[in-house]
């Protein structure tokens, strides 16, 4: 944008005097007009011309109060369209302040497109869990539990350790994967499939799967110690079916645990309470995956923003089905940026919900080690001019 030009354009005189100079300048005369007679061929805008029906469809998208549970927001779908093409499912949340109400801003690239996301999905059998517990017993304090193997007094954890041990891949008491199937024990699939359903509105998401492993404890119970109470048991075993959700899924997921404090009950997860959600909180700060991490670091930001928040899960594995490598990552962001300062204005808080999933072909599935990496680098790319996006405020303005 030239600011000249616009402010120059406030002298209307000085405006038609230069308008009239480009006529005397091409000759024109009655039969011939430099404006009125000149044609579309000249005009930056004729490619556009196919589009114009499509474009008159579209409304003008702005900050909008955070959606109602059921309710899948407007996603803009055409403003994510500066991600690279292995980019292949996108979505991102923009979350602000206005009249000291959140207000959020939805875009995406294929948002709504059922996929594997992966290990992406593995916080969602544990919000289950907390919505199920904390409706029920909303005195038990989170610190207090433990999940065990009514059959092995030998075999249990704190639920906070579980969490992390999902998040961060330490293996301290089982694979991520065991555990993240334990998870889904507390409830049949097709209620959490439901449950999942009536949060984010996209009835045609499928969450009736696992994760590759059978559960570290086949019919696990969390129980209080303090209270020496059961407060969870297994259910029924049911049949599997498949993980696919969307892009848009896992972002108000994550969006609704980021910005938990700030919403209305109405809003929130069902059931669950802010001191229930600080080991989500605190397990999904010490993911692997640390793509925020080193977008910060490429702008140059690591060390200039204040009170910053990471949570995230990677998902990532490789598909023989689809002979592809794919990368997912769901990410919240939330930090301070004190650059605006520099020009006279005060510091911004940026809040930001993001998920990606990242294709690659593989020409080998033998070994697909080049096409690893070039994912890996692609993500890490795309999170950094993400990032750089919002530090510029150029999301804020899609249309």
């Amino acid at each position: 944008m030239n600011q000249n030009l616009l402010k120059q354009a406030i002298n209307r005189d000085k405006v038609f005097k230069k308008l009239l100079q480009t006529e005397l300048n091409q000759g024109a005369n009655a039969n011939h007009l430099a404006f009125l007679d000149r044609g579309i061929e000249n005009s930056p805008y004729r490619n556009e011309i196919d589009r114009y029906p499509t474009y008159l469809l579209q409304k003008s998208m702005t900050f909008r109060p955070y959606p109602q549970l059921g309710k899948i927001p407007e996603i803009n779908p055409d403003s994510l369209s500066f991600l690279h093409e292995e980019i292949t499912e996108a979505c991102i949340c923009l979350g602000r302040w206005e009249q000291e109400e959140l207000q959020t801003l939805w875009m995406g690239k294929n948002p709504l497109r059922k996929a594997q996301f992966w290990s992406s999905t593995k916080i969602i059998p544990v919000l289950n869990v907390l919505s199920q517990v904390n409706s029920k017993f909303p005195c038990s304090a989170v610190e207090n539990w433990q999940i065990q193997n009514p059959e092995d007094e030998c075999m249990k954890a704190s639920f906070d350790a579980i969490v992390e041990d999902i998040v961060s891949y330490e293996k301290q008491i089982e694979s991520s994967n065991a555990l993240s199937a334990m998870f889904k024990r507390f409830e049949t699939r097709e209620k959490l499939e439901k449950w999942l359903q009536n949060i984010t509105g996209n009835y045609d998401l499928e969450f009736q799967g696992d994760y590759g492993e059978s559960p570290w404890i086949m019919n696990p119970e969390l129980v209080d110690c303090q209270r020496k109470e059961v407060l969870l048991k297994a259910v029924s075993e049911t049949d599997k079916g498949e993980n696919l959700l969307s892009a848009y899924d896992l972002t108000r997921i994550i969006s609704m645990v980021g910005w938990h404090y700030y919403l209305d009950p109405s809003l929130q997860i069902p059931g669950v309470n802010w001191n229930s959600l600080k080991p989500i909180i605190k397990g999904l700060g010490k993911d692997t995956a640390r793509f925020v991490d080193v977008a910060l670091e490429m702008l140059g930001l690591e060390n200039v923003i204040r009170f910053p928040v990471i949570l995230s899960k990677l998902g990532h594995g490789p598909s023989s089905l689809r002979q592809t490598i794919e990368t997912t990552y769901m990410a919240f962001v939330q930090f301070v940026d004190p650059l605006p300062k520099a020009t006279g204005n005060s510091a911004k808080w940026r809040s930001i919900a993001m998920t990606l999933r990242g294709v690659i072909p593989i020409q080998d599935m033998e070994n697909f080690d080049d096409e690893s990496i070039r994912l890996d680098a692609r993500i890490a790319a795309e999170v950094t001019e993400i990032i750089r996006r919002v530090i510029t405020e150029e999301l804020d303005e899609v249309v």
